[in-house]
């Protein structure tokens, strides 16, 4: 089964406030990401640290939150969190701050999971350029992740250095707008 995560749990060092809770229209920029990924009929679950309970519990279920509980840094703490949790799932992650990507392009990933069996990770690429902040971890993958980090045998935390030690399969991407990662105040 394919589970959709909202990476949310960073530390907006460069935002300067939580990116998952500025106002994006009616909702913020975390509920605008599930959403995507609710349309996509998986079930969806928001990856934060524990300094933000408080705040997503405002928003979202306690059910739907997920909180970092993995000794690792950036999204791939996230990632293990929600592998604990639902270690048989492949995950279909999307970084909050990727606020104009659409359930088109998300959709076309799903279904590459399908039509392409067999790899350790599904994403798009631009040339060399890989993007992990979108992109499907299959639950193969995570399971070594894992057992890498706890052994002491991973290498670091680099989304794109595990992804390129793996077999991976990209899709191109086509309107490079909707990739852009909003990681300062200046939008």
């Amino acid at each position: 089964m394919i589970r959709g995560v909202v990476l949310c749990g960073g530390e907006s060092k460069r935002m300067g406030s939580d990116k998952g809770l500025l106002s994006g229209g009616d909702h913020n920029w975390a509920q605008h990401a599930f959403s995507k990924l609710e349309a996509l009929n998986v079930p969806v679950h928001i990856s934060i640290n524990k300094t933000q309970v408080r705040a997503y519990h405002c928003f979202f279920g306690a059910h739907l939150l997920i909180i970092d509980r993995v000794v690792a840094k950036g999204p791939l703490a996230g990632l293990l969190s929600v592998h604990l949790s639902y270690p048989d799932d492949d995950l279909l992650v999307l970084a909050c701050d990727m606020i104009e990507m659409d359930t088109e392009a998300l959709t076309l990933l799903k279904h590459h999971t399908v039509e392409f069996p067999g790899f350790d990770y599904y994403l798009y690429a631009l040339e060399e350029f890989l993007e992990p902040l979108c992109a499907v971890y299959t639950s193969a993958s995570l399971k070594k992740i894992l057992r890498d980090l706890n052994e002491g045998n991973l290498p670091g935390f680099s989304l794109h250095k595990i992804i390129k030690q793996g077999n991976y399969k990209t899709l191109p991407i086509i309107k490079i707008e909707k990739f852009n990662n909003y990681n300062t105040a200046t939008i």
